[in-house]
């Protein structure tokens, strides 16, 4: 079992959570955890700067300019893309604040 944590979530069938973690078993997600944006010390937690997406998105062109918001990008390939919770994505270099995309951010795949 592992646990991911990051300053954002944003998977399929939840809101979007500031500060949660992801339960992950073999390569898939069992539980998206809201922490109510408190991050506790939790063993083994892995904490990453960015917004933790669904496998899917990651290698995907969001098709998202500077400025742009950054959330409907991620739901549009979610739309086209999504079949089932399978491995977890990092956003990183978006603006956290605006939730915006911003020039040179990176989206990768989480080993």
């Amino acid at each position: 079992m592992r646990k991911v944590a990051a300053n954002y979530l944003f998977f399929p069938g939840y809101p979007l959570i500031k500060n949660g973690y992801v339960v992950l078993e073999q390569d898939q997600v069992k539980e998206v955890v809201d922490t109510g944006g408190l991050i506790r010390e939790i063993q083994g937690l892995e904490f990453y700067a960015g917004i933790l997406v669904a496998g899917c998105v990651g290698g995907k062109d969001l098709n998202c300019k500077a400025g742009e918001p950054l959330l409907p990008a991620i739901e549009s390939v979610y739309l086209q893309e999504y079949r089932e919770a399978k491995g977890v994505a990092l956003i990183e270099g978006a603006d956290l604040k605006t939730l915006t995309c911003r020039q040179g951010m990176r989206i990768s795949l989480l080993r």
